[in-house]
């Protein structure tokens, strides 16, 4: 079996209490990729963190076949994303994503970024790159409508008569921030690293986002 692909993966994410306020986690079990160069990819496996927000939400749509439903609000999802590029020995790319209702939150440039290996060595990164904050907007039809109930009070049709009462579009809109922070010195990463854990930081939250090392990972 070769490539990162063909192992199990774990992803785990996680809100905890701490002295510092919450942090999530996400952590994934891979080859190390300088372990074996010929039969390993050198990007990592993409972690993953969604978040809620009791703010942000959107109505459910409707089920096969159906072309109106009766409001059903869902959250949206803020997907906090980071995976890793292995440049060389020296060098390691790191590719996050953040999504947030605001954008100075969704703004990489704004949170403290930290590497750590298993041996307890510590880095900043060297540069911070292609850094960008973009708005995406989901926008969605609206209708106020006649219920039919039956005689136990259960809505079984909705009238055609959105029109007598006309609605504004519903809207909602979120921040995606993207950044590549890199990091180098002599020697960063070896075949002998066990993990590494990528922190990120800011207003009493945190994102820790680990990768484990093992030359076999049990499968299924």
């Amino acid at each position: 079996m070769t490539g990162l692909r063909g192992w199990l993966v774990l992803v785990v994410a996680a809100a905890t209490l701490g002295a510092c306020g919450r942090t999530f986690t996400a952590d994934t079990v891979q080859p190390n990729p300088l372990k074996d160069p010929t039969e390993t990819l050198r990007q990592s496996e993409v972690l993953t963190i969604v978040r809620g927000d009791m703010e942000l939400n959107q109505p459910a749509p409707p089920r096969a076949g159906q072309r109106v439903a009766v409001v059903n609000n869902s959250r949206w999802p803020l997907y906090n994303v980071a995976s890793f590029v292995v440049v060389s020995r020296d060098r390691l790319r790191f590719h996050v994503q953040m999504d947030h209702k605001w954008e100075e939150y969704a703004d990489l440039e704004t949170w403290e970024v930290e590497l750590e290996d298993d041996q307890g060595h510590k880095w900043e990164p060297e540069t911070i790159e292609h850094a960008r904050t973009t708005i995406l907007t989901s926008m969605w039809d609206r209708e106020q409508r006649t219920a039919v109930r039956n005689r136990y009070g259960d809505i079984v049709a909705l009238n055609e008569d959105g029109f007598r009462n006309r609605q504004t579009l519903g809207s909602l809109s979120v921040f995606r921030g993207k950044a590549d922070f890199v990091f180098y010195q002599r020697d960063l990463f070896t075949p002998n690293v066990r993990w590494l854990r990528l922190r990120m930081k800011r207003s009493g939250e945190a994102f820790e986002f680990r990768w484990n090392f093992a030359d076999q990972v049990a499968t299924h």
